[in-house]
Order: structure tokens, then sequence, then C-alpha cells
């Protein structure tokens, strides 16, 4: 009986060798399967990743040639402006020199005037016929005209001179310490202050 226990428990225990076999051929089966399919998959991920890489880097290589190119066009654009302004100056400055000249030339054309006007008196007292020949304008008086366009002239002067005095206030301002004297503008001039005063602390950030 004991040789046949004996038998039966071997029997048994080859069974369950062989079972454990099967099991650790088919674990190491699925295992060789899941190397394989992990040194795949780590194959595509490389190849995933310098794909992503290439395109990363050409994706700044093309930002980087976009912002030269704005770059470039917002530099053309002010060079042009700056060109334009000079020569606008330019223009300006010459016209203002004729203005001066003209009037140089006018103040001298009315002077001669004058001097004529003189004469003609002196001479009217032995000529009393010349008195009803001369002309009903004054020429001591000067042409409305020109009043006119003095007129025009100073005003453009006087707003000018406005407008460079209201900038100087704006900018001291704006400069200030926290912008304190900004409350002590006229009130149609704190907006645009305020708005120098941010303007100048993002410049200051930027550099």
């Amino acid at each position: 009986m004991a040789e046949d226990d004996a038998k039966r428990e071997i029997a048994a225990l080859e069974h369950e060798l062989q079972r454990a076999r099967q099991a650790a051929e088919k674990n190491h089966a699925a295992l060789s399967a899941l190397d394989e399919q992990r040194r795949e998959r780590e194959g595509r991920l490389a190849v995933a990743l310098r794909a992503q890489h290439d395109f990363e880097q050409r994706l700044e290589e093309k930002r980087i040639e976009l912002a030269r190119a704005e770059a470039e066009a917002a530099l053309a654009v002010v060079r042009q402006a700056l060109a334009d302004r000079d020569a606008a100056a330019d223009a300006f400055a010459s016209v203002v020199q004729l203005v001066a000249l003209r009037l140089q030339e006018f103040d001298t054309a009315q002077e001669t005037a004058r001097n004529a006007w003189q004469a003609l008196l002196s001479s009217a007292v032995e000529m009393p016929a010349v008195v009803s020949e001369l002309p009903d304008e004054d020429p001591h008086q000067q042409p409305d005209i020109v009043t006119e366009a003095l007129a025009t002239l100073t005003e453009l002067v006087k707003q000018r001179v406005d407008q460079e005095l209201e900038r100087d206030l704006i900018e001291a301002a704006a400069r200030s310490p926290l912008g304190n004297d900004i409350a002590n503008l006229p009130e149609h001039l704190r907006e645009l202050a305020r708005a120098r005063f941010f303007s100048i602390a993002r410049e200051r950030r930027q550099s």
C-alpha cells in the first residue's frame, strides 16, 4: 500500500510539475512577446521623439525668421517715416525762410511807399492840384491781406507753442516719482500723462 501511495504521489507531482512547466513556458513566451513589443514601442518612441525635436526646431526657426521679417518690415516703416519727416522738416524750414524774406520785402516796400507818399505831400504844397490826385489808400496802414496773413501765422505759432508746452508738462508729470504730479495737471491732460507713465514703465521693464 505504501508503495502504491508513493507511486500515486509521484504521478501527481509529475502531473503538477508538467502543469508548472507549461505555465512557466506560457508566461516566458508572454514575457518574450512583451519584450519584443517593448523594444518595438521604444523604437517607435525614439522615432517619434526625433521627429518631434525636428519639428520643434523647424518651428522655432520659422518663428525666428518671421520675427526677423516683421522687425525688418517695422524698421523699414520707421526709416521711411523718419525720411518723410525730415523731408517735411526741410520743406517747412524753407517756407519759414521764404516767409521771413517775403516779410522783409514787404516791410521794405511799405517803407518805400510811405517815403514816396511823404515826398508827394511835400510837393503838393507847391502843386495843390496834386492833392486831388492822391490815392484813397493810406500807405501808413498795413494792407488787410497782410494783417490777416500775420494773424493766421501768429495763431499757428501760438497753437504750436501750446502743444509743445502740453507735451513737456505731460512728459514731466509722467516721469515724476510714481506719477504723483499727474494729479496736478489740467484734467484734459491727465489721461495722456497716465498713458505716457505706463509706456515709460514698459520701456524700463523691457530694457
